[in-house]
């Protein structure tokens, strides 16, 4: 017992088990996403941590008695060369295996929290990003979109459903993007994101409409990726860098660009608040409804959840749609 502790308790696992776990707990709340996005960097740690065990048992079973340690001190204490040599080719044999496990558990940890109903669309969602917006320069950020506007848990039917419809009497959502049209009290129009995007690309989106919009995935995509890219196109001049503009440019898809734009300027006013990055300066600078709308969440509530909620989801697509 006494054996098990102090090696626990020596520098090399104090320093690979307990400083990263510090990190982490420091992360949750100074990064963008807070715990949400700590969580998927737990989830890295955790990968990073059984490649290493499993890296160790691989790594002895295959050099049998020879060592290292020994391998080195003889090289170093009686200038043996091919003692170093051997050493060398035990590190370099570590590292191999200790990348091929990080890549499969990483890999296997993505492709399990992907939505099935992902993986169908996913390479159109690609074609659309490529042939619409090629110089993107973080097209994960496009397939996490989708998960949070159309996936209620990643199990549900209608996540990554191009039926997925969200219908009251003054509102409707439609499809992966959840394009959305609203009605006054009267029955009158208020607006409709599908028409406003046709707008965008009259040619190519020719043939999305209400009556069609359902049966076309393709489409419903192209609308994401031309509206992203229009946002980016008019904040990424106000904004720091393209991480910020694309951050404010989600919280545009939520809650409009003209709120976006009417919250930096009301930031640019405000004491030690930049209006040029979005993360603890305009995200900090809300102008919309404190009143609850769903539950105890409020409109600025919704939108700011919104943005960190994606960038909390970006990682799991990053190797599949880069």
């Amino acid at each position: 017992m006494w054996k098990f502790t102090g090696r626990a308790l020596s520098s090399r696992w104090l320093l690979f088990c307990v400083l990263p776990l510090l990190i982490l707990a420091w992360l949750a709340f100074s990064i963008p996403g807070g715990l949400e996005d700590t969580m998927l960097r737990l989830q890295f740690w955790a990968q990073a941590a059984l490649a290493t065990g499993a890296t160790y048992v691989i790594a002895r079973s295959i050099t049998g008695k020879v060592r290292g340690e020994t391998m080195a001190n003889e090289a170093l204490e009686r200038g043996n060369i091919g003692a170093g040599l051997v050493f060398l080719g035990i590190q370099f044999l570590r590292a191999f295996i200790f990348l091929g496990l990080l890549l499969f558990f990483s890999g296997a940890a993505r492709a399990a929290g992907v939505p099935p109903n992902a993986l169908k669309h996913l390479p159109t969602l690609k074609a659309q990003q490529v042939a619409v917006w090629p110089d993107m320069h973080r097209p994960e950020y496009l397939g996490a979109l989708v998960e949070h506007e159309s996936c209620t848990t990643l199990t549900s039917p209608r996540c990554w459903s191009p039926t997925a419809r969200l219908k009251t009497a003054r509102e409707e959502g439609a499809g992966l993007g959840q394009l959305t049209r609203a009605f006054r009290a009267d029955g009158s129009l208020r607006f409709d994101a599908l028409a406003d995007a046709r707008r965008l690309d009259p040619g190519g989106l020719s043939g999305l409409r209400w009556d069609t919009v359902y049966q076309r995935p393709d489409l419903q995509l192209r609308v994401i990726v031309l509206t992203q890219r229009a946002n980016v196109a008019r904040l990424l001049p106000l904004a720091r860098d393209r991480d910020e503009a694309l951050a404010m440019a989600d919280a545009a898809y939520n809650g409009g660009l003209m709120g976006v734009l009417n919250e930096r300027r009301a930031c640019a006013f405000r004491s030690g608040c930049n209006p040029s990055q979005w993360f603890g300066h305009v995200e900090r600078t809300c102008l919309k409804s404190a009143k609850p709308l769903y539950g105890t969440r409020s409109a600025c509530d919704i939108n700011r959840h919104h943005v960190a909620d994606v960038w909390a989801r970006m990682p799991k697509y990053t190797g599949l749609l880069t």
